[in-house]
């Protein structure tokens, strides 16, 4: 209790204490704070009052005689001023409280005491702070209409009015410091002058300048209002706001001034305002209007605002860089400068501290073509400082990325900013974009961006890992791998830690090296939603939510996770992956596009090449686990928990090539039949690979049940087994053959093996990828009723059974049986153990077998020469590849209907052998071999045959011979047939020949035909040398021959030495079938006897020889006919078509020698089924006597000499006359002649000759009418003739003695004739001279002759005689005839007269 009260009692003790020295405190402060307020109100009396007696002082005392004060006015302003003033006029007034004075004339002189700067009127409000201050201050300054000369000295300093505005010596600058001081300065209607004599620009002068400076202590404003020169700008507007420090030596320092800065210049002239200013970048033309705001601190720039319109700029922005040539800018341009405010030394830092720039509603065009629409960029740049990094923004709502970088060689970027664009090189465009970034690029510590893109492309960029933060440097941030792309659009949202893509484009691309071995991707539609997270240890976990795609066809989806270091380091795995996808159509030729870098390279070109056509439908993947571990082997249940990877679908159309890379001999096939046509399945499972073909085919064969697998994929040595069954056309299982290395192991036996009908094939292979040579085969070929052609010229085998089995080292023949030629054989052999091969061949043949078998349209006359049958052996053998081929047989029982000496009885023996060896070739390309062949004793044959490598390439012959009593001749090329022979008939040889090589057969009309054996490069030579007693060519017998031919491309040329023709001869035989070509004969002689005459009738004689002569040009140089030698001769003649179809044409028959010359031409050809010839001639007589000695008519004329023309026709041959049918005229003219002695027969008026039948003749005799020896100077006649009748009305022969008129008609067919003759005995001149006036008129006729005659001459009446001739030929009866009473009266009118006695 006593505690209690003491602590009570010092509460109370202390509380008593504090509130006696709180009163204390308030009584003191209360009589301190009452003296204080007392003082002041003291003061504040004083100074009112003080106030008071100035303004009054002032208004009643100073303003009233405010002259008397002038000379301190001046030293007031002087001083203020710092230069001499001097005034005018003053007027004093008030301004409210405030004096108020106006100068007129008002002048400040520079220290030289000129005048710099008169103002005619001044207006000087004063303000009382003036009394404060201890000098001049106004509270307004108002100039009108001032002059102000502005300028800058050589020096840089810069002098208004005179003024010095600052020159950096102590005491100067004091006038500008007294005009920031002042309240208000007001200048009206001005005019400024400026002078650079730093630049030495020419004088600038603005009119109409209106200023406006207004002053609040700190505070500064101004506005200034101008007009340029013209040619310079519109008016000008320039404003400013600044501030200086508080307490600043000199407020009129620019250095310490901080605020901003306004100018509008409108369509103006950049290049002229050169010389007054100097611009922060090389401006070499422009013109437009600018707006702009400058904030400045210190002399430094801190914010730079434009308003731009601007056409026709050239410029360069730094020295280093491109010149940037603009058709057009407009816009607002924005730059902004961090400033180190603890650092006011006014010296500029160009950004270094940090800069904004942006672009509002700008765009541009350039000369060049680019153009950026409008859009607004800003960015900006915080410097490092105080261990913080840089950082760096950037904001766009538009942007094109692609004209940004062709303006970045010419705009002034940081060097990282420069080599960022180099190394993406990106294009396309960025709306509502936004990136930030700290550090410097590419040692980035933090990053976002964010925004839309649209046809965004770029190059690719490789990861980057995050680096920790160490002493050397900051931390960095990690950057995932960025393929590159092209034409991308969709969003993005990316940070230093993760981020999130979305896509939706169209025909766009994406670089992907470091996933694909194909770089660049192509995607007609790609969509795309995914994630991403950067993890711990380097580790980036992918997160596609969606992705679609539409690629070449190919469309498919896919999702799944996919976590992969950022930097994969030697061993370490390439992540971990858990992705679905499903494809619904994949061409299967293109899945090397889409096999991941990882898949071994091996692997790759395999399928790659093997999966060569056909498309994948329904496609399922699945992929999971660490891909370190792929393609997940499954050998214990520990390694299939590893992961997971399957992908199946469905083949359509498929093709497999066993061997991609590796081709046949011909280095474009595939070395192993595709297959082709696949419609199965598809699955890999792990490491293994199988193909399931329900159907396909291979080499033309239909498959079945084929699987094709590869074990394990990921083992280095592939191994491929291919098992499966074929069915289908022979032919194409052995195509399978000879289109792969089965070929090869067989020996190459079945290349030139032609087969019918269908078989199956079993076949069972193992290829070993890596070494194909090293494959293992095993497979059965069952025929079943085949046929089959083993190798070219040998004949078919028909109905073929059995078996053939094969494998890689060979083949053996099975119960082989079949029909050969008509006749049953066996067939066995194969491949032996010393590799070589041997197939046998043994039973008969028959002769309907060989027509079978052989028989075409152009053999089948050569094969119905042969009947009977006979039996053979046939051995096959193969050794070192190359073939040979043994035929045997005695012909015993077959026999042949050739010519000599191929002719043989059925019962006669004659021994063939036949062999076919195999030679070496120096040509890899090709193959060569030979065949020998010996028929009976007197036959041999040799040939060397050589065929090309190239598919369905035939054996051409290079070289061979034919020897016929003689061996068979072995030339350096060609054919060659040696003959010798008693009678050797070519005519029957070659008719035996061109039907079984294919010559044209003139019975059926039909074309040239191919030989489908090839048998006439065999017997067709192309050079024939021939010795016979006897031969037979062209229907002719030539006898004791020796000629020799050669034969080129239908063109036979031969030299001949003959009893009947000697010279050389060309025969071109016809390129259709309806002639026999052309023969041209140079002949020394040609001699056709009297026993050859028959046989010219009947090469002629036949109903088609119009359209089947040959044409000829022959020239003979002594030509004897049936004994009579006619001298040279020419004829050439062709085939043409004509108005009746085909015709022969003579276009010239010629037959000349010294006593006369025969010319004709004409024409042989078909009408009506009837042959019809015509003959046009010339017969120019040299000597008419001698003419008819060669022609076999002796001694019948002496001389003569004319010409005898003419045309006839008949029906028949043009060397055979038809006389029942002979038509036409003749003319006759001859003179100088005698008629000799001659027997009873021998007179003769007129003959024809035939060639068909020269015997022929027409004769007259005239022994009764005149004398042996019977001289005549002329004969001059003309004839018609008709049906084989000549008829004649104007036959006249003039002589010494008489005169002789014929008319009448000859039959010649029956030689019989009905004549009238006159004879004119010459008995004075005057007679004669008329007589042969009228006689050398050859249009006058007999009759009118001799009524002109008797008319002129009655005398002549009485000695004329005239004689009937009629009867035949060989006993002509001659009639004399009494004289006529009467004459026939003359055409010319003249009076008749009658014939004397």
């Amino acid at each position: 209790m006593s505690i209690d009260q003491n602590i009570l009692r010092r509460v109370r003790a202390r509380l008593t204490a504090g509130w006696r020295a709180t009163q204390y405190c308030y009584r003191f402060a209360n009589t301190l704070s009452f003296r204080l307020l007392g003082f002041a109100l003291k003061l504040v009396l004083v100074l009112y009052f003080l106030f008071a007696l100035i303004v009054l002082g002032l208004r009643y005392v100073v303003l009233p005689n405010i002259d008397a004060y002038k000379p301190a006015i001046e030293r007031l302003a002087s001083e203020a001023l710092g230069n001499p003033v001097t005034l005018g006029e003053i007027d004093a007034s008030w301004s409210g409280l405030r004096p108020r004075l106006a100068f007129d004339r008002l002048v400040v002189h520079d220290k030289a005491g000129n005048a710099a700067l008169s103002l005619p009127q001044v207006s000087a409000t004063l303000s009382w702070w003036s009394l404060v201050a201890g000098e001049l201050r106004l509270h307004q300054l108002e100039i009108l209409r001032p002059d102000l000369d502005v300028r800058r000295d050589s020096a840089g300093g810069l002098h208004v009015a005179g003024i010095l505005l600052d020159n950096g010596k102590k005491g100067d600058g004091r006038g500008a410091d007294w005009v920031l001081s002042q309240d208000e300065i007001v200048i009206r209607q001005g005019r400024v002058r400026w002078n650079d004599e730093l630049r030495g620009a020419p004088e600038l002068a603005l009119d109409n300048v209106d200023f406006v400076l207004r002053n609040a202590w700190r505070h500064h404003r101004f506005a200034l209002r101008a007009t340029p020169p013209a040619g310079f700008a519109a008016p000008i507007d320039v404003r400013a706001d600044f501030q200086h420090p508080a307490f600043a030596a000199s407020i009129s320092d620019p250095t310490r001034w901080t605020g901003q800065l306004y100018a509008d210049v409108r369509d103006t002239d950049l290049t002229v305002w050169r010389s007054y200013v100097d611009y922060p970048v090389d401006m070499q033309q422009g013109s437009g209007s600018v707006r702009a705001w400058l904030d400045f601190d210190h002399a430094r720039v801190a914010n730079f605002t434009a308003d731009v319109t601007l056409a026709d700029v050239r410029t360069r922005l730094a020295p280093d860089l491109e010149p940037l040539s603009l058709s057009a800018v407009s816009g607002r341009i924005s730059v902004q400068e961090e400033l180190n405010r603890a650092v006011q030394d006014g010296r500029p830092t160009f950004g270094q501290n940090g800069h904004a720039i942006a672009l509002t509603n700008f765009s541009l065009r350039t000369e060049d073509g680019l153009f950026l629409p409008q859009t607004t960029i800003s960015e900006r740049f915080v410097a490092a400082r105080n261990g913080k990094p840089a950082r760096t923004e950037l904001q766009a709502k538009l942007l094109d990325l692609q004209t940004l970088a062709s303006f970045a060689g010419r705009l002034p970027l940081p060097a990282e900013q420069r080599r960022m664009l180099a190394d993406f090189a990106p294009r396309g465009v960025l709306r509502e974009f936004s990136a930030q970034w700290q550090g410097s690029y590419p040692q980035l510590i933090g990053y976002s961006v964010k925004g839309q893109f649209e046809g965004l492309s770029m190059q690719p960029r490789a990861a980057i890992p995050a680096v920790p933060k160490s002493a050397a440097g900051p931390a960095q941030a990690a950057v995932p791998a960025i393929p590159g792309f092209e034409n991308l659009t969709g969003r993005v949202d990316a940070t230093e830690r993760g981020g999130s893509l979305s896509l939706a484009s169209v025909n766009t691309s994406l670089q992907m090296p470091a996933w694909f071995e194909r770089g660049e991707m192509p995607f007609e539609r790609l969509q795309l939603q995914a994630n991403w997270a950067f993890q711990d240890k380097n580790q980036l976990l992918l997160d596609l939510q969606r992705l679609e795609f539409i690629q070449d066809g190919l469309t498919g989806t896919l999702v799944g996770k996919y976590q992969l270091p950022l930097s994969r380091q030697p061993g370490q795995s390439p992540g971990t992956v858990d992705v679905t996808g499903r494809i619904e159509h994949v061409a299967l030729r293109e899945v090397g596009r889409y096999l991941p870098v990882q898949t071994p390279e091996h692997l790759r070109q395999w399928l790659s090449g093997a999966l060569a056509g056909g498309s994948a439908r329904d496609l399922k993947l699945r992929l999971k686990g660490d891909l370190a571990h792929f393609p997940f082997l499954a050998r214990n249940p520990s390694e299939r928990a590893r992961g997971e990877f399957s992908v199946s679908a469905r083949i359509e159309d498929g093709v497999l090539n066993y061997a991609p890379g590796q081709f046949a001999a011909d280095g474009t096939s595939p070395r192993w039949p595709l297959i082709d046509r696949i419609d199965g399945s598809i699955v890999f499972d792990r490491a293994r690979m199988e193909i399931h073909a329900d159907s396909a085919r291979s080499a033309g064969a239909t498959l079945s049940r084929v699987k094709a697998v590869i074990p394990e994929l990921h083992a280095q040595n592939l191994m491929l087994e291919v098992d499966g069954d074929a069915a289908g056309p022979l032919q194409n299982l052995l195509r399978f053959t000879l289109d792969s290395p089965v070929a090869g192991w067989i020996g190459n036996f079945t290349d030139e093996t032609r087969a019918s009908g269908d078989a199956r094939l079993a076949l069972s292979l193992k290829l070993p990828l890596h070494r194909l040579e090293d494959a293992k085969v095993n497979g059965v070929l069952h025929f079943a009723n085949n046929t089959v052609t083993l190798r070219s010229l040998l004949p078919p085998l028909a109905g073929v059974g059995g078996r053939l089995e094969f494998n890689e080292k060979g083949f053996g023949l099975q119960g082989v049986r079949a029909s050969f030629l008509g006749g049953p054989t066996a067939v066995s052999g194969g491949t032996q153990r010393d590799g070589s091969i041997v197939v046998k061949a043994e039973g008969s043949l028959t002769a309907d077998g060989i027509r079978k078998a052989l028989s075409t349209p152009k053999t089948e006359r050569s094969l119905q020469r042969i009947s009977g049958g006979t039996r053979y052996v046939t051995t096959i053998r193969v050794r070192n590849k190359q073939p040979e081929i043994t035929v045997e047989s005695s012909m015993a029982g077959i026999a042949l209907d050739f010519p000599a000496p191929l002719r043989k009885a059925a019962g006669e023996s004659m021994p063939l052998r036949f062999d076919m060896t195999g030679l070496p070739s120096s040509d890899p390309a090709a193959l060569r071999d030979e065949i020998r062949i010996a028929l009976g004793s007197a036959i041999s044959a040799r040939y060397e045959r050589r065929r090309d490598l190239a598919r369905e390439a035939d054996w051409k012959v290079v070289r061979g011979g034919i020897g016929v009593n003689v061996p068979a001749p072995q030339p350096d090329s060609g054919v060659i047939a040696n003959v010798s022979m008693a009678r050797l008939d070519i005519d029957a040889w070659r008719r035996v020949v061109a039907s079984m090589a294919g010559t044209p057969q003139p019975a059926d009309g039909s074309t040239r035909q191919t030989d489908s054996y090839g048998i006439g490069q065999y017997i067709e030579p192309e050079v024939l040398a021939a010795r016979a007693n006897e031969l037979i060519i062209m229907d002719r017998k030539l006898d004791n021959v020796v000629v020799g031919a050669s034969h080129q491309s239908d063109v036979w040329q031969a030299n001949i030495d003959s009893e009947q023709a000697s010279g050389y001869i060309t025969w071109v035989e016809s390129g259709y079938s309806g002639g026999l070509g052309r023969v041209t004969a140079r002949l020394a002689s040609l001699i056709i006897p009297k026993s050859a005459a028959g046989e010219v009738t009947e090469l002629l004689d036949s109903q088609d020889s119009a359209t089947q002569m040959p044409a000829i040009d022959i020239v003979a140089e002594n030509f004897e006919l049936f004994g009579k030698k006619f001298g040279q001769l020419e004829l050439a003649a062709r085939n043409a078509r004509g108005p009746s179809g085909r015709e022969w044409r003579i276009n010239r028959l010629a037959i000349s020698n010294p006593d006369g010359e025969f010319k004709a031409s004409g024409r042989w050809y078909r009408k009506e089924g009837e042959n019809i010839s015509s003959l046009n001639y010339t017969l120019d007589i040299a000597d008419a006597g001698r003419l008819l000695d060669r022609f076999g008519f002796a001694n019948l004329l002496r001389g003569g000499k004319g010409k005898m023309t003419g045309e006839v026709s008949w029906k028949g041959m043009p060397f055979s006359l038809d006389i029942p049918t002979l038509g036409g005229n003749l003319q006759l003219d001859l003179a100088a002649g005698q008629f000799l002695k001659a027997d009873a027969n021998a007179a003769k008026l007129l003959g024809v000759l035939s060639l068909q039948s020269l015997p022929r003749r027409l004769v007259l005799d005239f022994r009764d009418v005149f004398s042996e020896g019977f001289a005549f100077d002329g004969v001059a006649a003309t004839a018609t003739i008709s049906q084989g009748v000549a008829k004649t009305d104007n036959f006249k022969m003039r002589g010494v003695a008489a005169t002789v008129l014929i008319d009448g008609s000859a039959d010649i067919a029956q030689e019989t004739q009905n004549l009238h003759v006159v004879v004119i005995p010459d008995f004075n001149v005057g007679a004669a001279s008329v007589v042969y006036g009228l006689a050398v008129n050859p249009v006058i006729g007999v009759g009118t002759f001799l009524a002109q005659l008797f008319l002129r001459e009655p005398l002549m009446r009485a000695f004329t005689f005239e004689y009937q001739v009629t009867g035949p030929w060989k006993d002509p009866v001659v009639n004399k005839l009494a004289r006529r009473n009467q004459v026939p009266a003359p055409a010319d009118g003249q009076p008749s007269a009658e014939p004397r006695g």
